[in-house]
């Protein structure tokens, strides 16, 4: 991985060529001596991994029913969106905000991977009840705000054709409620944390959702970072940590990616058949493996960043 430009010209690889169909070994040599290589590898896998994920979530059983099924292939086709929105903005000048994609990675993953351990007919009916709570929600929070900024615009509120969520809210907490007790979790329900916990996957938490936090939070470290200048002029700018933050885009947006792939891969055919793939594994490596052995996964903040004051 490069510092703080323009992502990694060349990387080795130690995959042999034996056997290897010929057109992707051309495509894993042109990659690999060009330029941004973990950018272009990444944009591989996006592109191997989306006729798997249509197979997953395309032309299925009509269901009426919200559950674990429909829920992890819908987590399919989220991380697949997302680490596709982080290869597109790595390619344009809004490169520094492709980080963000990975809160939803993180938690999808997390969620997803508790989800799995429940019984099947209390997953079925949390999935329910916090469905209709986060639904109404955003009613509540929609017709709360909505006349304002009318409002604020001189403009006529149209009709939204929306009930006043409030009472039908105050029930939905309330079965949701009674749910989670019965289940030992509290009224509120498990945390991300709690999750992370059941499902064996603290050390992702705490990691992940630092540093996916960081990117979507208020954060001293990341709005300091962006300040430069001289004795004479000051500027501010994402500029020379652009190629920082891309970096550590792709290199964990695929790492999420593929933990979550494989945390559903046992209930979906075309996703395990995709993470058997050789090209899978080699656009893997090359992202993953490549960056580690070299000792450049990337870093949430640099040492030369604390100088001497810490």
């Amino acid at each position: 991985m490069a510092v703080a430009g323009e992502g990694r010209k060349r990387q080795e690889s130690s995959v042999g060529h034996s056997g290897a169909d010929s057109a992707l070994w051309t495509d894993v040599s042109e990659v690999l001596n060009g330029e941004r290589t973990l950018w272009r590898a990444a944009e591989r896998l996006v592109a191997l991994a989306l006729p798997h994920v249509e197979q997953t979530c395309v032309d299925l059983p009509l269901t009426m029913e919200l559950n674990v099924d429909v829920v992890s292939r819908s987590i399919v086709r989220r991380a697949h969106d997302s680490l596709t929105a982080v290869t597109v903005a790595v390619n344009s000048p809004a490169r520094a905000s492709a980080r963000v994609h990975l809160r939803a990675m993180a938690e999808d993953l997390i969620f997803v991977s508790w989800l799995c351990l429940l019984d099947k007919t209390v997953a079925t009916e949390y999935l329910k009840r916090s469905a209709r709570v986060e639904a109404l929600r955003t009613v509540e929070a929609q017709l709360k705000f909505l006349p304002l900024a009318y409002h604020e615009l001189a403009t006529p509120l149209p009709e939204l054709e929306l009930l006043d969520p409030t009472d039908a809210l105050v029930q939905a907490r309330h079965e949701l409620a009674n749910l989670c007790r019965a289940q030992g979790w509290g009224k509120r329900g498990p945390s991300v944390r709690n999750m992370a916990v059941a499902a064996g996957l603290l050390p992702e938490y705490e990691f992940f959702y630092f540093l996916s936090s960081k990117a979507v939070h208020a954060n001293l470290h990341e709005i300091a970072r962006m300040v430069w200048g001289n004795e004479h002029t000051l500027k501010i700018s994402s500029d020379p940590f652009v190629g920082v933050h891309a970096d550590l885009a792709v290199v964990y947006g695929v790492w999420l990616f593929d933990k979550a792939l494989g945390a559903l891969a046992n209930m979906f055919r075309p996703i395990e058949q995709l993470l058997k793939k050789q090209a899978y594994s080699i656009w893997l490596a090359m992202i993953l493996v490549g960056a580690a052995r070299n000792g450049k996964l990337p870093l949430l903040i640099h040492p030369e960043e604390l100088g001497r004051r810490l």
